[in-house]
């Protein structure tokens, strides 16, 4: 049994019990104004039209508009949990399969490299501090805002439920393919009787740390673009700008830190745009459903259809009204 990363572990733990919980009621009423990084009528309402709720109004203050979380969703979060469960379990300490090295890393390792062990320690702590705090981003940004100020449950739970399929799809990836290459870290060149300058030594390809925090920039990105959590395009893109910048430089310092070859770092980056840009539209944001405001869908023709008695003199007979 391999000691887990324990990034992995509260990630996976939350996949395992979350679905368990149950749903909350379904939400209506109008959405609010949001922005666009890139320009997404079907996907988006037009923010001229859309009002702004006051704070407190409960879910009809921020609707969840697109496609919900159902079993499937649950299921499939907890089916990934229990692969990257026993993924870490079985493969979790793998033998060095890589160790070739390649003029692109080695170069990009020279510029980067910090030269003191004390310097490359604390870079390490930094990038372990970026990485935590965008993995908390999406998630206390939605409670803080559709939480705490809206009181919208259902469309906080909804939202979670996006954030816990990207964290738990990353979390299998970047574990598998960690556990699987078997890629020594740059660091292990310098290990002296066995003591090495940090753990998982044959866990270089591909760097978690960037896959977790450009998941969570991503996550930021589409949860300000489509829901607009601060009700300010201005404020909503610089939250998303500000997530970019912080997961490139989790990146960075994971090469000063002499923990990543700059290839590691781009196939987490890779994983970490899939599943935080990409997997969420795929699976709710680009998938709109009418809310009561913006209009319901046609009822049948039985539902418009009225028939009543019609009495006039000595005659009788059957009214019939169909409303359009």
């Amino acid at each position: 049994m391999s000691k887990f990363p324990f990034a992995h572990i509260a990630l996976i733990s939350l996949a395992l019990i979350l679905p368990a919980a149950p749903a909350c009621a379904a939400a209506s009423d109008a959405p609010p104004p949001g922005f666009s990084l890139t320009a997404s009528p079907a996907a988006q309402p037009d923010a001229a039209s859309a009002g702004l709720a006051a704070p407190g109004g409960g879910d009809s203050a921020a609707p969840w508009r697109w496609r919900r979380a159902g079993p499937e969703n649950y299921l499939g979060v907890a089916l990934v949990g229990a692969g990257a469960i026993y993924v870490e379990s079985e493969y979790g300490r793998p033998d060095a399969k890589w160790k070739a090295r390649n003029g692109f890393d080695e170069s990009i390792r020279d510029l980067l490299r910090l030269g003191g062990r004390d310097d490359r320690d604390a870079a390490h702590t930094i990038g372990d501090i970026l990485m935590w705090g965008m993995i908390a981003a999406p998630v206390l940004d939605s409670a803080a805002t559709l939480g705490v100020r809206d009181g919208a449950w259902d469309t906080l739970w909804q939202t979670e439920m996006v954030n816990l399929e990207s964290f738990a799809f990353t979390s299998f990836v970047s574990a598998l393919l960690q556990d699987t290459i078997g890629r020594e870290k740059p660091f292990k060149r310098n290990c002296q009787n066995g003591v090495c300058e940090g753990n998982q030594e044959n866990r270089s390809m591909a760097s978690g740390h960037i896959a977790f925090a450009l998941t969570g920039a991503g996550l930021v990105c589409n949860h300000h673009e489509y829901q607009s959590l601060y009700r300010d395009p201005a404020a909503d893109r610089a939250a998303c700008l500000t997530g970019i910048g912080l997961a490139a430089a989790d990146g960075v310092v994971r090469i000063m830190a002499d923990h990543h070859y700059a290839t590691d770092v781009m196939a987490g980056t890779l994983i970490g745009f899939f599943s935080g840009f990409i997997l969420p539209r795929l699976l709710h944001y680009s998938h709109p459903v009418a809310t009561a405001q913006e209009g319901k869908p046609a009822s049948s023709v039985a539902g418009r259809l009225s028939l009543r008695p019609m009495l006039s003199g000595n005659a009788t007979g059957l009214g019939c009204e169909l409303r359009f």
